[in-house]
């Protein structure tokens, strides 16, 4: 089938394109930048077209013959929409309603991507598909409004529209500005672990998201919302002796309780119900053993996590840990 995946050179977007150009899907590439330096390495996505455009603002086209958007660009920090509420709604918003209009204008099937996020999250809930929305940063906020968008271009225009939504995610590419890659990288300096904050999430290994993606734009249906999560909460105390136990010599993991805005919920546990129940998709990975795969890459590729240096030596405690503000210091192609 022939793909347009838009935000295609982050972390979701890179790694998806890699695993449908592997199971031999026709991959176009939009972004508006490769600021990351992950399209730069040699890869088979050197052979797939790569569009540099701004959604929310450029004009653009996609190639004939397209059977599916796959539309995942956004900004996506929770702690950068604290600090650039405005930047990052109106990005993620116009964004998807420029998808939207454009695939309803070429009856072409959109794959929404959204974020557990919208639930807000609080503690001893384990949350499903059918609870209400109660976002607590504005980038949350933005995906409601996109999901919204979503369900009305499918019912003023009848589009197809399938919309799933990430839990935290982790693997090799992200980067260190999210707390497993961000405490990898001080491990590789020989730095104390930084674990800040109480808050308990779910996580869930890169491949076995882009799995159930696959499974989603394939037999999902229309107009339907599936989480993808494991249903299990980890304490970012447990996270620090998880990887801990990965390099014996790390020193004493450095624990702060308060998180360095209000811009996230107590916990954020989510059940992927409807992913299990009607696709049959469940994670393959546990945290251990993907946090072990996900070290042993970062290890193996020291030049590209080494570039956002600054930014994991950084104390959470100020906003240059954010890897989007430094963003102009980092070339782009």
């Amino acid at each position: 089938m022939n793909i347009v995946i838009t935000g295609a050179s982050g972390f979701v977007g890179f790694n998806l394109s890699h695993y449908l150009a592997q199971k031999g899907h026709c991959i176009t590439l939009i972004d508006r930048d490769d600021y990351c330096q992950r399209l730069v390495h040699s890869s088979p996505l050197h052979e797939m077209t790569f569009t540099c455009c701004d959604l929310a603002s450029d004009r653009f086209s996609l190639p004939q013959g397209t059977d599916y958007i796959i539309h995942l660009a956004a900004m996506p920090h929770v702690d950068y929409s604290y600090h650039h509420p405005g930047e990052v709604f109106r990005n993620n918003t116009l964004s998807t309603q420029a998808i939207l209009q454009y695939a309803a204008d070429h009856r072409i099937p959109v794959v929404l991507a959204s974020s557990v996020e919208v639930y807000g999250g609080e503690f001893g809930r384990v949350y499903s598909e059918s609870d209400v929305y109660a976002p607590v940063s504005p980038y949350s906020a933005s995906k409601v409004a996109c999901e919204t968008l979503a369900h009305s271009y499918a019912q003023c225009y009848n589009l197809p529209v399938k919309i799933f939504r990430l839990t935290n995610l982790y693997g090799p590419w992200q980067l260190p500005d999210r707390i497993i890659p961000r405490n990898f990288g001080r491990m590789m300096d020989g730095l104390r672990l930084d674990i800040q904050g109480s808050a308990v999430r779910d996580f869930l290994y890169i491949d076995d998201a882009l799995k159930a993606i696959e499974q989603i734009m394939l037999h999902g249906q229309d107009r339907h919302t599936y989480n993808i999560s494991t249903g299990q909460g980890t304490t970012m105390q447990e996270i620090g002796e998880l990887l801990q136990s990965l390099q014996r010599s790390t020193g004493d993991v450095e624990i702060r309780d308060q998180e360095p805005t209000q811009s996230r919920g107590s916990s954020l546990v989510v059940y992927s119900g409807k992913l299990r129940e009607e696709l049959g998709w469940k994670p393959q990975i546990t945290l251990e053993q993907g946090l072990e795969k996900t070290y042993r890459w970062y290890q193996e590729h020291p030049d590209w996590v080494r570039q956002f240096s600054r930014q994991y030596q950084t104390s959470r405690g100020s906003h240059e840990f954010i890897v989007d503000m430094a963003r102009y210091v980092v070339p782009a192609i």
